[in-house]
This record gives C-alpha cells, sequence and structure tokens, in this order.
C-alpha cells in the first residue's frame, strides 16, 4: 500500500515519493535538530536515494511521510517487522512544533492495527528528553538502558 489515511494523517510511502518530497526529507535528516539524534549523524544524497530504492524490495521495514491536510508533518518507520513486533522511529519536521502526539498515534495505530503485531519496540539517545517523554505518554515502558540508548517496548494489550 503506497498511501494510508489514519487519524486524519495521510501516510505516503517512501517509494511513491516525489523528488521534492524526497529533497524535503533529505533536507530534514541532516538538519542539526533532526540528525543529532541519530545513529548516523548525516548521510549523503546517494545514500539517501539508494536508501529509499531498497525499500521496494524489502519485507521488514516501512517508511512513511507524514502530512496533516495538504502540510507535510514528519517521517515515521518501522523497522525488523515481523509476525510478533517492530520498532519504529519518528521525527517531526525540524520547522514545526506540537507534532510528536499525532505522530504517536499514527504510529500505534499503524503497529497494532496494520501491521498487527503485539509489541511496538523504540530507542531514544539518553538525552533525547523529548522522545523519552513522548515515548512514556504513549504507555511505552523503558525495558534496557545503557550508557547511550533508553530502550522502549508496548505491548499490544496495554491499549
Amino acid at each position: 500500500m503506497l498511501e494510508s489515511l489514519i487519524n486524519g494523517i495521510k501516510l505516503v510511502n517512501f517509494t511513491s515519493l516525489d523528488t521534492k518530497e524526497i529533497k524535503m526529507i533529505y533536507n530534514w535528516r541532516n538538519n542539526p535538530k533532526i540528525a543529532s539524534y541519530m545513529i548516523n549523524k548525516s548521510i549523503e544524497w546517494n545514500e539517501h536515494i539508494r536508501f529509499i530504492d531498497t525499500l521496494s524490495s524489502s519485507n521488514d521495514k516501512i517508511y512513511f511521510l507524514a502530512y496533516k491536510d495538504d502540510l507535510a508533518i514528519g517521517v515515521i518507520s518501522f523497522v525488523n517487522i515481523s509476525k510478533n513486533s517492530c520498532e519504529f522511529g519518528i521525527y517531526a519536521s525540524p520547522d514545526l512544533r506540537g507534532m510528536g502526539d499525532l505522530l504517536m498515534e499514527v504510529v500505534v495505530d499503524y503497529a497494532f492495527n496494520r501491521l498487527c503485531v503485539k509489541e511496538i519496540l523504540a530507542k531514544a539517545f539518553i538525552d533525547n528528553l523529548r522522545a523519552i517523554t513522548l515515548y512514556k505518554k504513549f504507555e511505552f515502558n523503558i525495558i534496557k538502558k545503557d550508557k547511550d540508548m533508553v530502550y522502549f517496548s508496548r505491548k499490544k494489550d496495554n491499549i
């Protein structure tokens, strides 16, 4: 499926993005507000294009650009998708504030109701207090910490 509508948010699969959208996401991804919380702090254009190209043949990951009305508000991703679980990633447009709750509602709905997993996993850098607070607000439990990361889980029966 290339497009979905969840809670009024339109999800456009990365595999069907146009050039303008691909460039916008590339710029978001390399923006210091977002890149500072990524494992790879910056990506090259060719790497970005190659990654998007690999998504059409992947069975265990899916990436979406999220729109509210006609405004692109962020990116959500699901990786390591299996019958039982998946891990999500999320970031909002660096130019917007207050999109976290909207994006998280979509993450939880999509994972449990479209992917039909029993558990959603996530991780955040230990200093990313906004992400940690957001995940806790959406009933994710901390399952592990190390010197760099906090790991989260939410099981379907938490709903």
